[in-house]
């Protein structure tokens, strides 16, 4: 019998993304200030002071935060938009989420390289997702509005399967 897993409500996020006009010294040091925490890496996301920082794409981040903040004190340095209506996220809870995503998914999330921490852009039952692996019993799965229903249908669905 797989451990029972916990699959949240689908939540609205505070993402705003922040692209740099050029990956410079000054725009890190600007970013670190602001942020509170310097840049994740490639395919990372990480826990700043005000909420979840996930990379987004080369030279882009998406930081939860309030966006009139991020751009009085990154305006200068990057491009900085409100792109939390663009996202829905769905927290899920239990160690058996890895073999749960398994079901309708594409990624390989049982590989020993997607550990806490990583990031990665998939499909999850027809949806576009961008999962991240916030701990070994958790994983946070960022999807847009409109997809987000159905997916949550969808994984309630495949952790009954499990539980079976």
């Amino acid at each position: 019998m797989i451990e029972p897993l916990t699959i949240g409500d689908i939540c609205t996020t505070r993402l705003v993304r922040i692209e740099a006009f050029s990956l410079t010294p000054h725009f890190r040091l600007a970013f670190e200030q602001v942020v509170g925490r310097a840049l994740p890496d490639a395919g990372q996301g990480v826990e700043g002071p005000n909420g979840v920082l996930l990379w987004a794409e080369a030279k882009a981040w998406l930081v939860e935060g309030d966006a009139s903040v991020l751009e009085a004190g990154l305006g200068d340095v990057a491009a900085v938009s409100d792109v939390s209506g663009a996202w829905r996220r769905i927290d899920i809870k239990g160690s058996a989420w890895r073999t749960m995503m398994t079901i309708e998914g594409l990624l390989d999330v049982e590989s020993a390289t997607f550990k806490t921490g990583s990031l990665a852009a998939s499909l999850q039952h027809h949806a576009p997702v961008m999962l991240h692996v916030v701990s070994d019993a958790g994983l946070s799965i960022y999807t847009a509005p409109s997809f987000a229903h159905h997916l949550h249908t969808a994984l309630h669905k495949a952790a009954r399967r499990l539980a079976a």
